[in-house]
C-alpha cells in the first residue's frame, strides 16, 4: 500500500486519529470531509483492517477533487462545499474535517449541515489554525494579518500557494456557532504547544490574566446572564491552551 502525504501536521493527524478511535468505531459510519490525499481514511483504514474489519464498511470520505484522493480502500464521492452534503440525515456515528473550515466562504452553513448528516449521539471533530494563539495574536496587533492569515491574491490559480485560507474564525465563533446549532459539551482540544507560544506565556501570562479578570468583572457586572452562558468559552479563550497551540480542535457532541 502507497503511503499518502499528510496534509496537516503529524501531530494535528495524530491526535485528530486517537479522538476518532476513542470513540470505539467498529462497526460504526465515519465520514471524512475534505479528505485530500486520503491520508487518515488511509490509517483509520488501516487500522479497522487490523481490527479485522472491512474499511468501506466503516469509512466514508468527500472531497471536491476526488481525483487526488489515494487511499484505494474505499471511494470519495465528490461534493460542491456550496451544497448539501450528499448524504441522508442522521448518516454517520462520527464526521470529522481536518483544515477545511478556513477554505469555506460559508462556514456556518457548513456546520448547519454536518449537524444534519451525524445521528443523534455521534460526534463531530473538527481542526482549524489556531487564530488565537500568542503568535498569531502579536502577528494582528503589528501587522494586522493572523498568522497562516495573510493577503489574499485575486488570482484563483494562486489558491493552492497561498494555502487558500480564506476565513480566520477563531475558537470562540466556532464553538458559538456549534453550539448553536444544537451540538452540545464541546470540548477544546490542543495538538501541539509551540516553544514560541510558551516562551510569550510565560511573559505576557500575568498581564492576559488579570485583563481577562477585568473582562470577566465587567461582562458579569453589565450582563450575568450572558456572562454564565459564556464563562467556560471565555475561560478558554485565554487558557494556556489556547494560547499556546498550533491548531484549535473541537470535539461536539449531538445530543441524543
Amino acid at each position: 500500500m502507497a503511503d499518502i502525504r499528510q496534509g496537516s501536521l503529524p501531530v494535528t493527524n495524530t491526535t485528530i486519529f486517537e479522538l476518532i478511535t476513542s470513540r470505539n468505531i467498529i462497526g460504526k459510519k465515519v465520514l471524512d470531509i475534505g479528505a485530500g490525499g486520503g491520508y487518515m481514511a488511509q490509517k483509520l483504514g488501516t487500522y479497522l483492517q487490523g481490527q479485522g474489519c472491512t474499511p468501506s464498511d466503516t469509512l466514508s470520505a468527500c472531497d471536491l477533487f476526488p481525483e487526488v484522493f489515494g487511499y484505494e480502500g474505499i471511494v470519495c464521492d465528490k461534493m460542491a462545499f456550496m451544497d448539501r452534503l450528499p448524504y441522508n440525515d442522521s448518516a454517520f456515528d462520527v464526521v470529522y474535517a481536518i483544515e477545511v473550515m478556513e477554505h469555506l466562504a460559508n462556514p456556518y452553513e457548513f456546520i448547519r449541515e454536518v449537524y444534519r448528516i451525524v445521528k443523534p449521539g455521534g460526534c463531530f471533530i473538527i481542526s482549524v489554525p489556531n487564530a488565537l494563539n500568542l503568535n498569531s495574536r502579536l502577528s494582528f496587533l503589528f501587522c494586522g494579518f493572523f498568522s497562516m492569515f495573510g493577503p489574499l491574491s485575486y488570482d484563483d490559480s494562486d489558491a493552492g500557494r497561498l494555502s487558500g485560507h480564506i476565513m480566520p474564525l477563531n475558537y470562540y465563533y466556532l464553538d458559538h456557532r456549534i453550539r448553536k446549532t444544537g451540538f452540545v459539551q464541546t470540548r477544546l482540544v490542543a495538538d501541539k504547544l509551540k516553544r514560541s507560544a510558551r516562551f510569550l506565556y510565560a511573559l505576557l501570562g500575568p498581564f492576559i490574566k488579570f485583563a481577562s479578570w477585568r473582562f470577566k468583572e465587567r461582562l458579569l457586572r453589565k450582563n450575568p446572564q450572558l456572562f454564565e452562558a459564556n464563562i467556560a468559552a471565555i475561560e478558554n479563550v485565554n487558557g494556556r491552551e489556547l494560547l499556546c497551540s498550533r491548531s484549535c480542535i473541537l470535539v461536539a457532541e449531538k445530543p441524543r
